[in-house]
């Protein structure tokens, strides 16, 4: 879109116009002139009449030169007056011309949508070259500041306003295309704050280069988004000109990989493992079998060719086996595109022998199947019972007086079955093992000591779970009231398997007794099952990085049939499997995004590095933590997009992975455009050029109408003294400097 702007022949104006109050300074030797002003009284006499005839003559020139002098006073402090205001004024495409300097704000996008390749350049390319041109085209005396488009916090590259024109333009060749997310309004925040520092001059320009993603530039698509970026830039125009040079493109295809997951945090050996990718067309034409490709460990292990719609979702799968236990690399791949980095994706995949679960036993029972504990054994590891363990997951069974001396670490989940009270050293090593990424389930039964729950684990803002036990509801010695689950339309991921699966027996499971709970509003608090009662059956809560689940009812045959009934075996599966995922913590995050790891007490010693996807290898610092006495190592430099491996520093610790990935926002190349952002502002790239050719060229000077004038004051101040020295001498003296000074005023260089 090209705009026209008018440019007058000539401009007249004042950077400080409020200074010009000191004119009225200017009417001070005229008041002292005429204060001090004799009045005299006339008394004739004869002899009087010869002397007036003798000095009539005289008179009229004393006259004359206080006047001149009187004349000399006011120019000199209205010329100060003046000069102070710091006037300007340019005449275009005339002979004789002077402007005031401008300061401008350069803005430009370096986000990863701006990588889009064009016919012969990006459009990053495009932008910088505009920038470039803008500079090399600005007149000596104009200042520069540059922001550049980036994450949420956007880099000032010149936070200070230079006039060094080789300098601006060095910073701008300086400038490369990131890899993330622009957040235009940060952006346009900074541009208010350096305006702050441009309030002397007379003329200021506000220039942002952007292909004006709509994703950056009108966040979530919704109109509060819409209405800060437009406020923003109503700010800006009435402090500055505004202008919009529009880089983007329209109309333009793209895929993408948006999304890369699979429902298990770790897998282990030799299981399958499924693994979701989420496709996206961003543009009007479908593409029919395009190929996607799986890679792990950089090796090309499956590929399938996949049928994308016009701007729609498309979902892939694939399956896989590990063979190794550790990390692995993983990676989908698109064929390339104009902007291939969001043609890649990638993730890791932690790969374990077994899952270690410990089952704390609160009943005694000499009886076979007495104990709340040998259920679950069987249901965890049904192989335990007739051969060796050759299962998924392993668990080991101690007594509730064991678990004070226990080392929780070495086990990525612990069940809690029927412990009648717990000491506060107890309950601060659960508590510190939750946090730290362990999994934690509580079972309840008929041992339970309500009081010592109350207060010591579920105590609210300060216990494990925020909530409160209450009475028990029903009677398991007489099963005089049978109650039943409600899975809550199964949207919990824990009973997403028992979903249109009535054989599994989830709905018809005979429950005779169990506790009755408060439940607070805590959004950190979860139903995952309900009774038909609509009472909590299942809770979930976190404690940083763990999950905690309590189970209101036991889970032997005293309370209910569900230890023997068919839902048993798979729901205690999902839920082992479930809470076990927050001791490996999250293994991706977003380009911008720090990394934060957690680390082991067989760690504190080391020296860690992180190897970034281009192997530029960043040494880590340690942070203590006083809350749990361990370090957490934060890794802010995510500029890149790919595997970051994490190298302990020693051969008997195995390197961890990382991912990190694009943000699938800046995938969309939609156009906000002059429907969201007021036309005027634009202006088309190839206006650049043009604008600046609509501006007839100038002949500057770095010396202001200020500077002369407070020369031509300092000539008068010499002029002034002279006439009440000599009259003669400082009338030629003042002619001669009002000619100069009006010369000199005239001709600037």
């Amino acid at each position: 879109m090209n705009a026209f702007s008018f440019q007058p022949l000539f401009a007249f104006g004042f950077a400080s116009p409020w200074l010009l109050m000191g004119l009225l300074a200017a009417g001070i030797p005229i008041l002292i002139h005429l204060l001090h002003k004799r009045k005299f009284i006339e008394t004739e006499w004869a002899a009087m009449k010869f002397l007036l005839a003798a000095t009539r003559k005289y008179s009229r020139r004393v006259r004359f030169e206080q006047l001149l002098i009187l004349l000399v006073r006011c120019l000199i402090l209205l010329l100060l007056a003046v000069a102070f205001s710091r006037p300007y004024w340019s005449l275009q495409g005339a002979f004789f011309e002077s402007a005031a300097p401008v300061h401008r704000i350069l803005v430009v996008d370096t986000s990863f949508s701006m990588r889009w390749q064009g016919e012969e350049e990006t459009l990053f390319e495009e932008a910088r070259e505009i920038a470039r041109s803008i500079v090399s085209s600005s007149r000596q005396g104009d200042a520069f500041q540059l922001i550049q488009i980036s994450s949420a916090s956007p880099q000032k590259v010149i936070s200070r306003p230079s006039r060094q024109q080789t300098y601006v333009l060095d910073e701008i060749s300086k400038l490369q295309p990131t890899q993330e997310f622009g957040n235009a309004g940060q952006a346009l925040q900074a541009a208010l704050e350096f305006l702050g520092q441009a309030q002397e001059l007379a003329q200021k320009e506000v220039i942002i280069i952007s292909d004006f993603q709509a994703e950056s530039w009108a966040p979530q698509q919704a109109e509060q988004g819409n209405s800060r970026i437009l406020s923003l830039m109503d700010a800006l125009s009435k402090k500055a000109t505004l202008i919009l040079k529009d880089v983007g493109v329209t109309e333009e295809s793209n895929l993408a990989i948006v999304d890369f997951n699979s429902r298990a945090v770790f897998a282990t050996l030799n299981q399958p493992v499924r693994l979701s990718v989420t496709l996206h067309n961003f543009g009007l034409l479908n593409q029919d079998a395009v190929n996607l490709q799986l890679y792990v460990d950089q090796q090309l292990v499956n590929q399938k060719q996949v049928d994308l719609p016009a701007n729609t979702d498309t979902q892939a799968e694939f399956t896989h086996q590990f063979t190794r236990v550790g990390d692995h690399r993983l990676e989908v791949r698109l064929a390339d595109d104009r902007l291939p980095l969001d043609n890649h994706r990638w993730k890791v995949m932690p790969v374990k022998k077994e899952i270690n679960v410990l089952l704390v036993n609160g009943r005694r029972s000499t009886e076979a199947m007495g104990r709340a504990t040998d259920f679950l054994e069987l249901a965890l590891s049904p192989s335990l019972q007739e051969q060796p363990w050759q299962g998924i997951i392993k668990p080991h069974v101690i007594n509730e007086g064991e678990l004070a001396t226990t080392e929780l670490s070495l086990y990525d989940a612990v069940v809690i079955c029927d412990v009648a009270l717990f000491t506060d050293h107890e309950r601060d090593l659960l508590k510190h093992y939750v946090s730290r990424g362990g999994g934690l389930i509580f079972s309840l039964g008929a041992q339970v000591n309500v009081k010592n729950y109350n207060q010591t684990i579920f105590q609210p803002g300060q216990g494990l779970l925020s909530l409160k036990l209450l009475d028990r509801r029903g009677d398991a010695r007489k099963h005089t009231t049978l109650f039943e689950f409600d899975p809550l339309q199964y949207q919990h991921p824990v009973i997403e398997i028992f979903k249109g699966n009535p054989d599994a027996g989830l709905e018809t499971t005979h429950i005779y007794e169990y506790f009755q709970t408060e439940l607070p509003a805590d959004p950190n608090t979860r139903l995952i099952l309900n009774y038909d009662t609509n009472d909590p059956a299942i809770i979930e809560g976190s404690l940083g990085r763990g999950k905690v689940v309590l189970i209101t009812t036991s889970l032997d045959r005293l309370w209910g049939t569900w230890a023997i009934w068919p839902s048993f075996p798979p729901m205690v599966n999902e839920l082992v499997l479930y809470i076990a995922t927050g001791k490996w913590g999250s293994r991706e995050a977003r380009v911008g995004q720090p990394l934060e790891i957690m680390t082991r007490e067989n760690q504190l010693t080391l020296s860690p590095q992180m190897i970034a996807p281009d192997q530029e290898k960043y040494p880590l610092r340690s942070v203590l933590d006083s809350e749990d006495e361990s370090r957490i190592i934060t890794f802010p430099q995510t500029l890149l997009s790919g595997i970051y491996e994490l190298d302990w520093g020693s051969a008997a610790m195995e390197n961890t992975l990382y991912a990190v990935n694009v943000s699938s926002q800046e995938s969309n190349l939609n156009h906000i455009g002059p429907q969201v952002i007021p036309p005027q502002y634009f202006r088309r790239p190839e206006g650049a050029q043009s604008q600046l050719a609509e501006v007839p060229e100038e002949r500057s000077t770095q010396a202001g109408l200020a500077e002369n004038l407070l020369l031509t004051v300092l000539a008068l101040i010499v002029v002034e003294q002279l006439l009440l020295w000599r009259f003669s001498a400082g009338a030629l003296t003042f002619l001669a400097v009002m000619l100069i000074s009006g010369l000199s005023l005239f001709f600037l260089r």
